[in-house]
C-alpha cells in the first residue's frame, strides 16, 4: 500500500533512529520455495500470492502461515495477485457493513482500499460519498462511479452531506486510512 509504506518511509527520515527498524509490507506474490511439515495444499515452485502484517513482507523471502496464502491463476500476473489483498480488503468491509441497496455510504480515505471499497459499495447498489483532503483521488472516485466527492477539510462537508442523505445520515460508513 502506497500510502502505508510512504508514510512510514516519511516518519522513518524525518526521525532516523526512532525506534526499532520495522520491516515493510503486509502483501506479496512470489514463487513457494519450501512448505512447511503436514503443508499439502501448496507445493514447491507454484505461485502464490500473501497477505499478512508481520510475514506476507516487501522482501526477495517470506515466511507466511498457509492460510494466508492463495494460488496464483496462470492468467494472473505477480503484480496483479499481489494488488488482491487490498481488494479483499475492502471487499470485507463493504461485507461487514451489510451495505444494502439504496443505502447511503460514506467512505473516509480514498487510498487504494477506499476506491474499491467505494466501488464495491457502488456495486452494491449504495449511494456513495467519498471524503479525502487529496484532490487527485477525490477526481479518481468520481470517475469511478461516487456519487459525490468532498474534502473532509472544507467549511461545508457537514451541510453537503447532510443534503446528500436527505438529512437522513449515513447508513454505514468506512474508515480507509491511518493516523487521526
Amino acid at each position: 500500500s502506497p500510502g502505508t509504506e510512504l508514510g512510514e518511509i516519511l516518519n522513518q527520515r524525518a526521525k532516523p533512529g526512532d525506534g526499532p527498524p520495522r520491516p515493510f509490507g503486509y502483501g506479496n506474490a512470489g514463487v513457494v520455495r519450501e512448505v512447511g511439515r503436514g503443508v499439502e495444499e501448496f507445493q514447491v515452485g507454484q505461485r502464490a500470492a500473501c497477505m499478512g502484517a508481520g510475514c506476507a513482507l516487501h522482501a526477495t523471502h517470506a515466511v507466511v502461515p498457509r492460510n494466508l496464502v492463495v494460488p496464483i491463476p496462470d492468467e494472473l500476473s505477480f503484480d496483479e495477485a499481489a494488488f488482491a489483498h487490498l481488494a479483499a480488503t475492502a471487499l470485507w468491509a463493504v461485507r461487514r457493513a451489510q451495505i444494502e441497496f439504496g443505502a447511503h455510504v460514506a467512505v473516509f480515505g480514498l487510498g487504494l482500499v477506499g476506491q474499491i471499497a467505494a466501488q464495491f459499495a457502488r456495486a452494491s447498489g449504495a449511494h456513495v460519498a467519498g471524503f479525502d483532503p487529496v484532490p487527485q483521488r477525490r477526481d479518481t472516485a468520481a470517475e469511478c462511479g461516487a456519487d459525490l466527492c468532498l474534502n473532509p477539510t472544507t467549511p461545508n462537508v457537514e451541510t453537503a452531506a447532510r443534503e446528500f442523505t436527505r438529512a437522513y445520515g449515513f447508513d454505514a460508513a468506512i474508515m480507509a486510512f491511518g493516523g487521526d
